[in-house]
């Protein structure tokens, strides 16, 4: 499969997307579940931050066993696991076997969905990693859109157990894909052992690695910004804003297209060869600004929805337009790494974004009331936290920080094993 072809971008966007499958197609479903399952309004979003604590565990797993063994084979088995856990879940008689399939289903997701920026950091460089970046996040960015609808569709027709059998029909596919058309991206020579010293001196390296941790940090905070909005957003808008199912998933469609929006003007800034600096400052800028309006909104008990579903647009816009770039930039002085760094970005990331979630649905189960001003507080919360170890951290210590990771990492290639 060539790096250029729409069928790399189309396999890579699809597996990066298992996560927003697995969350976006489920949240029209959450009232049901709640229903179905005999459980308080508002509890459903444990569903999400229990799946995202298993994602959290296994990208610090997945990632130096891709390292060891090569992507193709760690992608196969996390996807056959992923199938199977979610098969799992459309099976649970009970909240609590659903949560605990749910978990093992994060877990296989966090492993397959690490190794797709793994795979690109193998294979291209630069402004090309980049716009190929660019290009899977905006084929992944699809998925919130085109899950919501379908699992609104499923709904009306049907269960929500369908809505897992089809996450597990969607990973067949990839399995299939990937045994079909995908070859190797890391070759033997790269490979790195896989001991348990080995691993942890891996981590230690990226762990003190400024710009590593400063952009994975950026990164998590922002996917809180995000993600403070989506794991709430049922409450808010079909039982606080009393929306409509199939307007719910519409509003839902407006808001992730911000995220389509920034990954393609991203790839478009890519392609015109302008600096990464320049896409993660505006990009954290409006996250900001827009999530700081929202808060202003509800604060003042505008709850209408165009009150909360306009900022989020943009706010999501701006995260699709810095994502890619702070992605790289994290990866970017540790070449040799790129599966255990991209594992540990995962986890930082999901570590951060299931903690916040479950706190915001405990409090939004408490206080359904304040649901509108705590998801949104949350939101510009996180986003001030971004620009400010972004301005701070980065920005401030960038020159110097570069020159000590160059000789850092110029160790760490005379010490890598061949």
């Amino acid at each position: 499969m060539e790096t250029q072809s729409a069928r790399f971008t189309v396999l890579l966007g699809s597996i990066a997307a298992l996560t927003s499958l697995s969350i976006d197609m489920t949240l029209p479903a959450a009232p049901a579940i709640e229903h179905s399952l005999g459980i308080a309004a508002g509890r459903a979003g444990l569903i999400m931050s229990v799946f995202l604590a298993g994602y959290a565990v296994t990208p610090l797993i997945g990632g130096p066993l891709a390292d060891r063994f090569g992507r193709r084979p760690v992608l196969l088995t996390s996807l056959l696991l992923f199938a199977a856990s979610t098969i799992a879940c459309a099976a649970s008689r009970s909240f609590t076997m659903l949560l605990a399939f749910r978990f093992a289903q994060g877990c296989a997701s966090g492993v397959a969905t690490t190794l797709p920026l793994a795979i690109v950091r193998d294979l291209l460089q630069g402004s090309e990693a980049r716009r190929r970046i660019s290009e899977i996040a905006t084929s992944n960015s699809l998925m919130p859109i085109v899950a919501p609808i379908f699992g609104n569709g499923i709904m009306i027709l049907g269960s929500w157990r369908i809505l897992f059998n089809m996450q597990a029909t969607f990973a067949v596919a990839m399995i299939a894909m990937l045994l079909l058309d995908f070859q190797e991206s890391l070759p033997p020579a790269r490979r790195q052992r896989l001991h348990p010293a080995q691993v942890l001196r891996s981590y230690g390296l990226l762990m003190r690695n400024r710009n590593f941790v400063g952009y994975s940090l950026i990164y998590a905070f922002n996917f809180v910004c995000i993600f403070s909005f989506i794991s709430s957003s049922p409450l808010i808008l079909m039982q606080r804003m009393a929306v409509q199912r199939s307007v719910y998933s519409l509003f839902f469609t407006l808001i992730a297209g911000g995220t389509i929006l920034g990954s393609l003007t991203s790839g478009i800034l890519s392609r015109c060869q302008r600096p990464p600096g320049q896409m993660i400052s505006l990009g954290l800028w409006i996250s900001f600004l827009a999530s700081l309006a929202a808060a202003a909104l509800q604060g003042m008990r505008l709850h209408q929805p165009a009150a909360i579903v306009a900022p989020a647009f943009l706010t999501l816009f701006g995260a699709g337009l810095s994502g890619p770039s702070v992605m790289l930039e994290a990866l970017e002085p540790v070449p040799n790494l790129a599966g255990a760094g991209s594992g540990a970005l995962r986890s930082i990331l999901m570590i951060f974004g299931s903690g916040s979630s479950g706190l915001l649905a405990a409090y939004c189960a408490r206080k359904p009331e304040h649901s509108e001003v705590a998801a949104t507080l949350a939101m510009s919360g996180a986003g001030l936290a971004s620009l400010v170890i972004y301005l701070g951290l980065l920005r401030g210590g960038r020159s110097s920080g570069r020159a000590a990771e160059g000789q850092k990492q110029a160790t760490w290639k005379e010490q890598a094993p061949s």
